[in-house]
């Protein structure tokens, strides 16, 4: 209903219904008996019957549509789409645009990096005290490639795809303490792992060293349990309530150091 509201309906059900088409790599998406030659017929049809999983990817698409950017001025759809959610205490957010700014003396450039995304959020109190502040945090141009390796490991936690979950998480970790010993001119290798990069920002920030141990377990679960090392002969065994924690502990210890390091 909101969409039919916001968008002219030829157009945006056209592009949603050729993003799905190829998605799913076919040309018609429902299996009810409608008339697939018009594709707001088959989309909505699809999308009455279809799994939580496609409608998800059906609302990620809406903001990457042509229909949207022409309307986007008439309202706030990430926000109105959270409240719906809210209002139907569904375990899911979705996250903002993310831009880029460069200034180049009176003008300013900016450039969209990520579009909004569908994330789950399995505690409401974690996610307003942890996740939904380090989104914020990463939007700062520095930070990109952290906050597009968060928002994967994200969208990876929300797909069940635990072990890549948990590779993005200290992926972003990393490039956040990269970061900061860049700004700081702290003295680090472009090839540091996670570990020397995390002493010298503790070094240096005055965080007390005590914390380096809780700190480095987010890069310890990712270089025990996670796709980014061979498995070798034992199968891991990542659940999801291990990637659950990773996610949680991935965004309070970037919260920690930023924070810290000032």
């Amino acid at each position: 209903m909101r969409c039919k509201d916001l968008f002219d309906a030829t157009d945006f059900w056209n592009e949603i219904h050729s993003k799905l088409t190829y998605l799913h790599g076919r040309p018609r998406l429902s299996e009810v008996n409608t008339n697939y030659n018009y594709p707001i017929l088959d989309a909505l049809a699809f999308l009455g019957s279809c799994d939580d999983a496609h409608f998800l990817d059906f609302l990620e698409y809406i903001f990457s549509t042509q229909a949207y950017f022409h309307a986007s001025r008439r309202a706030n759809l990430v926000e109105d789409l959270n409240e719906f959610l809210r209002q139907d205490d569904l375990p899911y957010a979705v996250t903002d645009f993310v831009w880029t700014e460069q200034r180049n003396g009176a003008y300013v450039t900016r450039t969209l990096i990520a579009n909004p995304q569908v994330i789950r959020k399995n505690s409401e109190v974690v996610y307003r005290s942890a996740i939904q502040p380090t989104l914020q945090l990463l939007r700062e141009s520095d930070f990109s490639a952290a906050n597009k390796e968060f928002l994967e490991a994200l969208e990876d936690f929300r797909k069940s795809d635990y072990g890549d979950c948990l590779t993005k998480c200290g992926s972003a970790f990393e490039s956040v303490l990269k970061v900061l010993c860049a700004r700081k001119k702290w003295p680090h290798s472009a090839t540091d792992t996670a570990s020397p990069l995390l002493k010298t920002v503790i070094a240096n920030s005055g965080l007390e060293s005590f914390f380096e141990q809780p700190l480095v377990l987010v890069a310890t679960i990712r270089n025990k349990l996670s796709k980014s090392h061979g498995a070798g002969l034992t199968p891991r065994d990542v659940t999801e309530a291990k990637a659950e924690y990773a996610i949680n502990a991935t965004a309070a210890a970037i919260l920690l150091v930023v924070k810290e390091a000032g």
